[in-house]
């Protein structure tokens, strides 16, 4: 194993800037993410209440990713992101500052939640269509092992973190300290060249129509490898996010550590993830792809399974680092058929399109382990999410196309 791939890629200044920036950017991402949880447990105190909000949140990404690509291919990259970020750091810091003064209700939190989320497409979807554009052909797997890689180091210190800090300080200094990560982002990314993110693939007038914006998801439903890919993404998706949001559950009910130790299994996961990212960007994975993916998506289901029995959080932390690894192979793998089987011209529209499939059932999977969890307690609804993940993915062998994908 190598890290030239690494070096020769962190040259680009671009490049470097680009990542550093989306960095803060995903680590705000996590202390939203864990303050939101909690901010609507004190408000609610109901697991389902909860759930309902977490739902909103996930939705705007939803509502708004269909025409997030139709922005990036008609303006500038570079502005749009920032005010992306400027827009984050509003909404969230929002929250904080109506929590300070007493008057957070849950309304306003879905509100301003849901508006966050809904910006926050812009720049999920720009960094993921158009770093690949702005490296050679032979650093792109490198440049998904790099997203993949600050994603999960963003997940290393942003759960840990906003898990104490909410412990110890609350759920307002959790939502502050998510809203100074996006004016960090817009600090960093102004260095930016203005052309670098522009580069690779040019944006293109395009008549303004429903037709042209869902021109991406109807080439997923004609193409057999990304037809099969994102029906497989999609429900396992929604099967692995209720356990993600059954975590929360199972640090308070079954281990007694609250936030901090729903904090502490992120950051579990996030490691095993950033190790075998780092691993798979130094080389060539040599064996299919798509065989490859229905494989760790197995593993995934039992490894959650493998969860429910766990009887400590020391213990938790260690199946989750082993699904980090599995996980992180899964993400890069994914990664690839997406961005290499459309055409230039479809690209960001087939990107965005698979990205909005593939966690369509995110916001339900939140409204269902709320649900869940209330009524068949934590444990068994990860043995259920799990065993269900593990037979879904193995039913995939049978799609010859995705199976013999390379």
């Amino acid at each position: 194993m190598s890290l030239s791939r690494y070096r020769v890629l962190f040259a680009d200044r671009a490049v470097a800037l680009l990542v550093a920036a989306q960095t803060f950017a995903r680590l705000g991402d996590q202390f939203v993410s864990i303050g939101l949880l909690w901010a609507a447990l004190e408000l609610t105190h109901s697991a389902t209440a909860t759930g309902l909000v977490l739902m909103a949140y996930t939705g705007g990404v939803i509502a708004a990713g269909f025409f997030a690509a139709s922005l990036l291919d008609r303006y500038p990259r570079k502005p749009l992101m920032l005010a992306d970020n400027l827009v984050r750091a509003l909404c969230v810091g929002g929250i904080a500052i109506a929590g300070f003064g007493h008057v957070l209700n849950i309304w306003l939190l879905a509100g301003l939640a849901c508006l966050a989320a809904i910006s926050s497409t812009i720049t999920i979807v720009g960094m993921r269509v158009y770093l690949p554009t702005m490296v050679p052909e032979e650093l792109i797997v490198t440049a998904f092992a790099v997203d993949s890689s600050l994603y999960q180091l963003a997940g290393i210190a942003g759960p840990a973190l906003a898990g104490v800090v909410t412990a110890s300080l609350g759920t307002n200094w959790t939502m502050a300290i998510g809203a100074l990560c996006f004016v960090l982002f817009l600090a960093i990314a102004s260095f930016i060249p203005a052309t670098a993110i522009d580069s690779g693939i040019p944006p293109a007038a395009r008549e303004l129509s429903l037709g042209e914006e869902l021109a991406g998801a109807r080439y997923i439903i004609k193409q057999p490898v990304l037809r099969g890919l994102t029906l497989l993404v999609t429900v396992g998706n929604f099967l692995f996010g209720i356990c993600v949001v059954g975590l929360a559950f199972l640090s308070k009910d079954a281990f007694g550590t609250g936030a901090a130790g729903q904090g502490f299994m992120l950051a579990a996961a996030s490691v095993g993830s950033l190790l075998a990212s780092i691993a798979l960007g130094t080389g060539r994975w040599p064996y299919p792809r798509g065989a490859s993916l229905i494989a760790s998506s197995a593993s995934v289901g039992l490894l959650l399974v493998l969860l429910a029995f766990t009887p400590t959080l020391a213990l938790a932390c260690v199946v989750l680092f082993v699904t980090g690894v599995v996980d992180a192979g899964f993400f890069i793998w994914m990664s690839e058929l997406r961005q290499r089987t459309p055409p230039p011209g479809l690209l960001a529209r087939t990107i965005s399109a698979s990205m909005i499939l593939n966690t369509a059932a995110l916001p339900f999977s939140s409204a269902v382990a709320g649900f869940a969890v209330g009524a068949l307690t934590v444990r068994p609804v990860f043995i259920l999410a799990g065993a269900l993940l593990a037979l879904y993915s193995a039913l995939f062998v049978g799609n010859q196309p995705l199976r013999r994908a390379a």
